[in-house]
């Protein structure tokens, strides 16, 4: 990521200063999954799931290029007296070591990059849940000026983990969505 992101991201949170921090429905709708231990809230932004995760009993690390978005997140987190669970931390994910079998649970939405996709299989713990969600090529129909770089292809997000115990996929008409349990 550039600077230039840093920018871009930090401009958008702050335009979203106000809005809800409500989790992602993905996370809801499979919330009897949830066990507790590590996550990891990948690109967390806000950090709306990281604080519904720690308020779930994880211990989160929430990781975002944005000062600006890992702010509000660190407020709202103090606000929901959840900060002690919450590591907020502004990586750029081009460079951040992620370390090893560290999480059993990893979350990502409204991020791509697919170079992350094998460190983000080595950063779970056996049985680990990963949730998955963000947009695929579909969406070059409203709007066909997005960058395919960040668009998932069709199918992509599914044969990527389909190693995994697939436990949830759909493939909308703009997103995917996905939840595998790694092996073991």
């Amino acid at each position: 990521m550039s600077r230039g992101d840093q920018r871009r991201w930090d401009k958008k949170w702050s335009e979203m200063a106000g809005e809800s921090f409500d989790p992602n429905p993905l996370l809801l709708r499979f919330q009897y999954l949830l066990t507790g231990g590590d996550a990891l809230d990948l690109a967390c932004g806000r950090g709306q799931n990281a604080i519904w995760l720690a308020e779930q009993g994880y211990r989160v690390h929430g990781l975002d290029i944005s000062e600006v978005g890992l702010d509000l997140g660190r407020t709202e987190a103090a606000k929901k007296g959840v900060s002690a669970l919450i590591r907020f931390e502004q990586v750029d994910l081009d460079f951040w070591q992620f370390p090893l079998q560290a999480y059993d649970l990893v979350c990502v939405f409204r991020f791509l990059d697919r170079d992350l996709f094998p460190v983000i299989r080595s950063s779970l713990r056996e049985k680990g849940l990963l949730f998955y969600g963000t947009r695929h090529v579909g969406l070059l129909q409203e709007r066909p000026v997005a960058s395919e770089d960040y668009l998932l292809k069709l199918g992509e997000l599914k044969a990527a983990f389909s190693d995994w115990q697939v436990l949830y996929y759909l493939e909308g008409n703009v997103r995917a969505e996905l939840v595998v349990r790694k092996a073991g």
